[in-house]
């Protein structure tokens, strides 16, 4: 027996109780509208209000789930002979070509009926596969909190306060003038709606020598710590600090021991003879060195500048760049893509966005955006467009490695806030302005370094011109002519065109993961450097 598959594609809502009435029970899913925003939108859960005309109820959500289910349904019928006569009987019909028909012999009678008329009675089954139910909500999480507006008097009585807090119509002056309890509850109590299993452990052994974290630290370091911070012996400098260290601490030389980094060591120590400052971003691009390594190895190689023109970097050991005035070519340059009515529509992301920050309306929040590379083939000659192809001596892979921390023309930045080294700026426009006062060099500065007053401001000009001429000819429909190479993998996803931009004080270079790839989690890079290295 076959039955014929109807191929339309259904929905199914596991609802959460017993349904009595269709349209009471589409209320409280928001009706036929919400449910198809919802079904439209992977990201969005359903939302259930069990009192949907309280303003203040919380809903319960509904998450999203792939089935592959068929709707069947089944009509039975009866056909009964009495007597032996016709009378009453019915031919079965064949109805639709996708129902199926099925006769099965009428169960026996029972007993007690003797005295009734004999009977000859069949049951005729009719199956028909309405559709294919590819997507099911089901109601697992658990709702939040229930906040209802009550107010208890002096007298021990609740009362509501509907009535004083929403409006119906329009009300005169005396309404807003009436005295009425505080009632304002947050926009979600709990964060999280699906029940967390707590495991309770015994109070855990310490081995001899242990120092109680209560007792032998402040207050301030105890905050949801598990166990006390392993230090990794990093030295942190001021721009107004006199003497620069010239060794590093013998715990981070323990580490190297410990840790067996010798190899790795060696190779670090290298790219810091060849070059005396260096931020922790391109020496992993450089080196190849992974993070977890490079916080153990880099407080032997040098000291971390806090402030001045070379914050968030690493200065090697009894360097002193403010006594070097060919130490400006090692300045950091905060360069952030200016704010324009048409902001949106420039091809370089953000590194971060408002859409981060969610309720718990949606299932699946934005992904970080992976690094991507633009080139736009205009007069000014084209770019490497395939891999392997060399362009000025760097491949195209080469040159998507070093898009976080090295600016060159033709070649849009990887996010809207990048901080590079004035050696890095790989344009012949913005290097004669960083030397352009060679040989003439009086004092350092703490803002401008060893440059001219201006300088900063004039090199952030020359960058956004190139950036928004770049943006400006991909945004017309040379889309043949661009080109987008994402570095994070065949997993990694790019966020929407309508994202928008956060404005971000962080006052560091952006940190890049095992595949080159900016983590997106912290707000201020420098601020969690340090906390690391701390």
């Amino acid at each position: 027996m076959s039955v014929p598959i109807n191929k339309k594609s259904l929905v199914c809502v596991e609802y959460p109780g017993r349904v009595k009435n269709v349209e009471k029970m589409l209320e409280t899913l928001g009706g036929e509208e919400n449910v198809a925003k919802a079904v439209y939108d992977s990201s969005r859960r359903l939302d259930l209000r069990f009192r949907p005309s309280d303003p203040y109820c919380r809903p319960v959500y509904g998450d999203r789930f792939a089935t592959s289910s068929l709707l069947v349904r089944v009509r039975r019928k009866r056909r009964v002979r009495k007597n032996r006569s016709t009378e009453g009987s019915e031919e079965a019909t064949s109805g639709s070509s996708s129902t199926v028909t099925m006769e099965t012999a009428a169960p026996p009678t029972s007993q007690s009926s003797v005295s009734s008329p004999p009977e000859d009675e069949k049951v005729t089954y009719n199956t028909e596969v309405l559709g294919i139910v590819d997507t099911t909500y089901r109601f697992q999480a658990m709702a939040d909190f229930q906040y209802l507006p009550l107010h208890r008097t002096p007298d021990g009585r609740t009362v509501q306060l509907y009535d004083q807090l929403m409006l119906e119509k329009l009300e005169g002056g005396a309404f807003y003038q009436q005295e009425v309890p505080l009632f304002l509850p947050p926009a979600t109590f709990s964060r999280i709606d699906t029940p967390q299993n707590y495991h309770y452990r015994k109070d855990p052994t310490h081995k001899k020598g242990y120092k109680d974290p209560a007792k032998y630290f402040s207050s301030s370091k105890l905050i949801g710590v598990a166990r006390a911070r392993r230090p990794h012996n990093a030295i942190f400098l001021n721009f107004k600090e006199l003497q620069v260290p010239t060794a590093p601490l013998e715990g981070a030389v323990d580490h190297l021991e410990k840790y067996k980094l010798h190899a790795e060591f060696a190779t670090l120590k290298k790219l810091f003879e060849d070059r005396p400052i260096w931020s922790r971003n391109a020496i992993q691009v450089r080196s190849g060195i992974r993070l977890d390594k490079l916080k153990w190895l880099l407080p032997l190689c040098g000291y971390y500048a806090v402030t001045g023109p070379w914050r968030s970097l690493w200065v090697k050991f009894g360097y002193d760049p403010r006594k070097d005035p060919t130490a400006k070519q090692y300045q950091i340059l905060d360069f952030r893509v200016r704010q324009k009515p048409d902001a949106k529509a420039l091809a370089v992301k953000a590194k971060r966005s408002t859409y981060d920050y969610t309720l718990p309306t949606v299932t699946q929040k934005p992904q970080p955006q992976p690094i991507q590379i633009k080139d736009f083939v205009d007069t000014l000659g084209p770019g490497p467009s395939r891999p392997g192809e060399k362009h000025e001596g760097r491949t195209k892979a080469d040159m998507e490695k070093e898009s976080t921390f090295v600016f060159r023309p033709r070649v849009l930045p990887a996010y809207r806030q990048m901080f590079y080294q004035m050696c890095d700026l790989l344009d012949p426009r913005l290097q004669a302005l960083i030397h352009e006062n060679d040989g003439n060099e009086t004092e350092c500065m703490e803002k401008e370094g060893w440059c001219l007053p201006n300088t900063h401001a004039k090199l952030r000009d020359i960058i956004s011109a190139e950036v928004g001429k770049l943006s400006e000819g991909i945004s017309r429909g040379a889309k043949g002519k661009s080109e987008v190479q994402p570095c994070g993998g065949p997993d990694a996803r790019e966020e929407e065109e309508g994202e928008e931009e956060e404005e971000e004080d962080d006052m560091s270079d952006s940190e890049v993961d095992d595949e080159q790839q900016v983590p997106q989690d912290s707000d201020n890079e420098m601020d969690t450097e340090m906390t690391e290295l701390s």
